[in-house]
């Protein structure tokens, strides 16, 4: 195992005292970035107008301004408004608290928002920071490079629609998106939607729905970054980009690799081995572009290219020591804006047309050479490609009433080859049409009502499609906002449906064989909570806190059962049911101090009449999940630094069901991180991270070890 303690160190040293990577922290280093994205409704003055964002969107809307990434919670102090005379009761704020993790596009619907520093620790992967959001649970097969996927409030992976930058990852042989291959280095922010998304997304989503939206420069500025870690990482990346209030364009590019050599416990010997055949090699390439048209239009564009190349251990106890994977994608979008009702009238469009357009292929290749994999082939190649298209009319007739209309068509297309197999070819066409009403009667109620439909054809092989399907889905939510907007209750009920992935129609492996019998999944929820913010400016603190209960109801889910000896079979589920508890609190005072917490409780059931199996818990979804966090700061803004902080974060899970049986649980863990960092001269930053400080033995999805304590640092210089 290695150990780059050396060069950690050096990372450090070489940086002077340097910190968290302030992404758009930069006032006087040309501006802070913005948060567009692919679909980015930018909407000249949209800043006071209802959440219009779309995905990677500027947030609107009655939202606060959003802080640039790496800024603590409190104003900077040239900024604070006078302390107050103690003993003052509490003041309660309007919405939008700096503490606040709500995103503003939609505010009746339950949602997370991560930005700023969680999204910059050094050896931080996609999916250990959306461990720590409420309601979501990450599965994961190894290390940073492995297959990991996330569910949200006991949804499987596959009803989860993930987007990059506007455009939707969950692939069509099993559905799931590989949130292993979403790397942060370039993501502005993270939106979780717990229950329902937005109305821009292309899928409703039974398990709601994860956005990951890249930076987009708005001043010239270029940055270059080193990182290096336990286990043999290393990381760089470097960008550059021109830009103002106009137009701006950008390209970047990074590379991350890690040997994953840490050490896992023989169970046949006890003896601890280094694992092998677990490198990984990434490259990630960006290309981002924005312009306003001179009539109060935007258009932007996104190209992502992302390629690994990685040993392929397997997924038993044995590893493989001979198999490779190569993964591939290439994902682009272009979204066009225009006023359709004249110049915007007080800063506010009345009319707009978008019209958005994506792409994205996607290949994986998996050599065998000695059969360690059980594929029954030496060699597997997979290939995906779709394109999609969606134009929407949003129409906003008086401050309190907006209407939207959309119309979207995509294509999929998947091919499965295998050497000495038959090919698989199969394509789907998706038409969706939408349509959306938000209305305020009073300024303090809000109301919103979305209906869609979707049309799904399926074909293979060019013999015509054994699946057409016409589903029907929708949500209906309202928020009332009391105390001055300090406290606001909300509430949403939902259909959704899923249609079977293309690989679960007609197999994914010569040991998984599909099943073109099978029906769409379907799924009702609810969710009531309450959102509580306030602030006392003698103490310079502001605190927020949101509590919610939630239902969920499902038939026809996906799973998996032999079919004959080796080979499984996916079948439909009768019912399952879910009921749970979130709450999500965060707190800051006197400059110094920031605290936050994210707590789920859940009661996963499969409620399927005529079950034979005497437990009832859904597996890989534990019942209990807590992160707590802790971060002390400072920010002297003298002798060169101006932010210093250490902050610390918990996190624990219950004990799992490994199988339908309920007999082989995987255990509770729970582990400890801490980071140190500093930002100094404005424009230089360094981090010093330990994972798992106290080395707690930690498995994964198939009770395989999971790496224990590491060791991280990473340094950025922009300008």
């Amino acid at each position: 195992m290695r150990r780059p303690w050396a060069l950690a160190c050096a990372a450090l040293v070489a940086a002077a005292g340097l910190s968290p990577r302030a992404r758009g922290q930069e006032a006087g280093a040309g501006g802070r970035e913005g948060e567009a994205g692919s679909g980015a409704r930018e909407g000249g003055g949209a800043r006071g107008r209802e959440g219009e964002a779309g995905s990677g969107a500027r947030e609107g809307g009655g939202a606060r301004e959003e802080r640039p990434a790496g800024v603590a919670a409190p104003a900077p102090r040239s900024s604070r408004a006078p302390a107050r005379p103690r003993g003052r009761a509490l003041e309660v704020r309007v919405e939008g608290q700096r503490a606040s993790t709500v995103a503003a596009r939609d505010p009746t619907a339950a949602s997370h928002v991560i930005r700023g520093d969680e999204l910059r620790a050094p050896g931080a992967a996609a999916s250990a920071v959306l461990s720590r959001v409420p309601g979501l649970q990450v599965s994961r097969t190894g290390a940073a490079s492995d297959l990991a996927t996330a569910s949200i409030r006991g949804a499987s992976s596959a009803e989860t629609p993930v987007y990059l930058a506007g455009v939707r990852l969950n692939d069509d042989v099993t559905g799931t998106a590989d949130l292993s291959m979403v790397p942060l280095w370039m993501i502005q922010r993270v939106e979780v939607y717990r229950g329902n998304a937005p109305e821009h997304a292309d899928r409703l989503g039974i398990g709601g729905a994860i956005f990951f939206e890249p930076s987009l420069p708005r001043a010239p500025r270029a940055s270059v970054g080193l990182g290096a870690g336990s286990f043999g990482e290393r990381a760089a990346w470097a960008s550059a980009g021109l830009g103002d209030d106009r137009a701006g364009a950008m390209i970047a590019i990074g590379r991350r690799a890690a040997d994953n050599d840490y050490l896992v416990t023989d169970r046949r010997t006890g003896r601890a081995l280094p694992r092998p055949n677990a490198d990984a090699d990434a490259h990630d390439l960006w290309s981002i572009g924005r312009y306003r048209l001179p009539g109060g239009g935007s258009v932007t564009a996104i190209g992502n290219g992302f390629a690994r190349d990685q040993g392929a251990t397997g997924l038993s106890e044995t590893p493989a020591r001979a198999a490779r994977a190569h993964v591939q994608r290439w994902l682009g979008a272009i979204a066009a804006v225009a006023p359709c009702a004249g110049p915007p009238a007080g800063g506010v469009d009345r009319c707009r047309l978008e019209l958005t357009s994506s792409a994205i292929l996607s290949s994986q290749v998996v050599r065998d050479p000695r059969g360690e994999l059980g594929l029954l082939s030496p060699l597997v190649e997979g290939r995906g490609a779709r394109g999609a298209g969606q134009a929407a009319v949003r129409y906003r007739p008086a401050d309190d009433l907006a209407v939207s209309a959309s119309a979207a068509h995509e294509r999929e297309l998947l091919a499965l080859d295998r050497m000495g197999g038959a090919p698989l070819r199969a394509s789907r066409a998706t038409s969706r049409a939408s349509v959306s009403l938000r209305y305020a009667p009073i300024p303090s109620l809000e109301g919103y009502a979305l209906g869609a439909v979707e049309l799904h054809r399926t074909s293979h092989g060019g013999a015509g499609g054994p699946l057409a399907s016409l589903e029907p889905s929708g949500r209906l939510g309202a928020r009332l906002r009391l105390a001055g907007g300090g406290v606001s209750l909300f509430g949403n009920l939902g259909r959704y449906v899923r249609v079977p992935a293309l690989g679960e129609l007609y197999g994914s492996s010569p040991i998984v064989v599909g099943n073109p019998e099978l029906a769409p999944e379907r799924g009702l929820s609810a969710e009531l909570g309450v959102r509580l913010a306030a602030a006392a400016p003698a103490a310079r603190a502001e605190v927020s806190l949101e509590i919610l209960g939630f239902s969920r109801f499902a038939s026809g889910l996906v799973a998996h059962r032999p079919a004959f000896i080796g080979v499984l079979r996916p079948y439909n589920v009768a019912s399952a049911r879910v009921l749970g508890l979130e709450l999500t609190a965060s707190a800051s005072a006197l400059d110094h101090l920031r605290a936050g917490l994210a707590l789920t409780a859940l009661d996963p059931r499969d409620t399927s009449p005529g079950r034979a199996l005497a437990n009832d818990l859904i597996p890989y979804q534990a019942r209990l999940v807590a992160a707590p966090s802790l971060e002390v700061y400072a920010e002297p803004a003298r002798l060169g630094v101006d932010r210093a902080s250490l902050s610390a974060r918990l996190f624990y899970r219950a004990s799992r069901a490994a199988d339908p049986a309920g007999l082989r649980p995987l255990p509770a863990q729970a582990t400890v991180d801490v980071e140190l960092a500093i930002l100094a001269l404005r424009r230089v930053s360094a981090r010093f991270a330990i994972a798992n400080v106290f080395a707690a033995r930690t498995f994964d999805l198939f009770n395989l070890e999971l790496p224990g304590r590491s060791v991280h640092a990473a340094t950025e210089v922009w300008w």
